[in-house]
């Protein structure tokens, strides 16, 4: 129980006022207190703490998935491109080359096999290109620590 006065003066006008102040605890007159309000509100709080914990745990994993299978299709692309599309498309434009040298194509059919060739390539570039983010990108996250 807290018990005050105060008395104030206003100079050039004559008003004056005296207070009375008494403070008394709720808990002595509602039973036991014992802190429930805040324990109820850090009990919330950690339990909203353990679920964003657990969604970002789970967005993580979901980001490594989805890392690991960007590695996979890209790694697939490249090789592709590198065992298969471009050697043949080099196969069909040296032919194509020959072809017209003989006189058996037209010089509009070796300019579309030639600009067959330079796609085929150009995509392979950018497969290799798209492959090397890719591992770039997984080996960034491979490195990071755990929590």
């Amino acid at each position: 129980l807290t018990l005050g006065t105060s008395f104030d003066h206003y100079p050039g006008t004559s008003n004056r006022l005296l207070e009375f102040r008494v403070q008394m605890p709720l808990a002595g007159l509602f039973g036991n207190y014992a802190y429930q309000g805040e324990l109820g509100r850090a009990t919330a709080q950690l339990a909203q703490a353990q679920d964003l914990l657990d969604k970002t745990r789970l967005s993580a994993a979901h980001d490594n998935h989805r890392l690991q299978q960007d590695l996979r299709a890209s790694s697939e692309r490249a090789l592709t491109y590198q065992n298969a599309i471009v050697p043949r498309a080099r196969q069909v434009a040296s032919m194509a080359e020959l072809a017209y040298s003989k006189g058996a194509m037209s010089l509009t059919d070796l300019l579309d096999a030639r600009r067959t060739l330079r796609a085929a390539l150009l995509e392979d570039v950018s497969s290799r290109a798209d492959h090397a983010r890719s591992l770039a990108a997984w080996q960034l996250r491979s490195a990071a620590p755990a929590l």
